[in-house]
């Protein structure tokens, strides 16, 4: 039979495997745009964080159970005693386990729970969606396609992290006047979205989750060229579940 000390970790890491599933379900949408992917994986850290009540502490210390205190490894921590509570807070089960165990066991158990948690969160933090042509981490950041996105970019921003990088790209397909109709259309964005309270509010309305279509077929087709582009940049960062979810369909 398995050991109590198994049955601890068991019912105390579920609850994190269980968000686990569900996000990697959600990160198998095929209309789930790069940006949507880096905001669920965020939200799992977040969750992540707040069920083991992880802390972060920029000054570097020794293992904290030299005092009793906390869990520690590297800039991140956990009090043992919310351990002691999330293992109370399963199943009376685990809590009777816990109880069984002699005192040097239930510090090893709170241990390994906590750098199991803490070792979760540095490797979520590692994850990115975007891949360079080595299938390395992307040192780029992803570009924003939606409207509420565009909206917070300043037109010199959204000339300097969008157009400019992408020009040669767009230019072997698009005339130079359409070229100009996307920073053209981004200004007009920009003007309405502060003069005009009815966009306002129909961009407000989105979030992050927003599928791309949606977002702008709110904006009611005034900004063709504008989504066009966007619908380029997204296109050609294409997200890597969709293909993972393409050759499966394959086999």
């Amino acid at each position: 039979m398995p050991l109590d000390l198994w049955w601890i970790i068991t019912y105390v890491v579920a609850p994190a495997i269980d968000s686990i599933n569900i996000t990697l379900v959600q990160l198998q949408a095929r209309s789930l745009l790069i940006t949507q992917q880096e905001t669920l994986v965020q939200n799992l850290i977040s969750m992540i964080i707040a069920t083991f009540d992880i802390e972060v502490d920029d000054a570097d210390g020794e293992d904290a159970l030299d005092d009793g205190t906390y869990v520690q490894q590297d800039s991140l921590r956990i009090p043992i005693m919310a351990i002691v509570n999330h293992i109370e807070n399963q199943r009376l089960f685990s809590h009777d386990c816990y109880k069984r165990l002699e005192e040097g066991e239930q510090q090893d158990v709170i241990k390994h729970i906590a750098m199991y948690a803490m070792a979760l969160v540095v490797g979520l933090k590692s994850v990115k969606a975007e891949r360079d042509n080595n299938n390395r981490a992307s040192k780029r950041n992803v570009p924003l396609v939606l409207p509420a996105q565009l909206v917070k970019l300043r037109h010199g921003a959204f000339l300097k992290e969008l157009l400019d990088p992408f020009h040669i790209h767009i230019s072997s397909s698009w005339s130079e006047i359409s070229v100009e109709q996307i920073e053209v259309k981004h200004h007009e964005l920009l003007k309405l979205y502060a003069s005009d309270i009815v966009l306002c509010g129909i961009i407000d309305k989105q979030n992050d989750m927003t599928t791309f279509n949606d977002a702008w077929d709110y904006v009611l087709g005034q900004f063709e060229h504008l989504r066009l582009f966007c619908g380029e940049l997204a296109i050609v960062l294409v997200n890597t579940t969709s293909v993972e979810s393409d050759f499966s369909v394959l086999k």
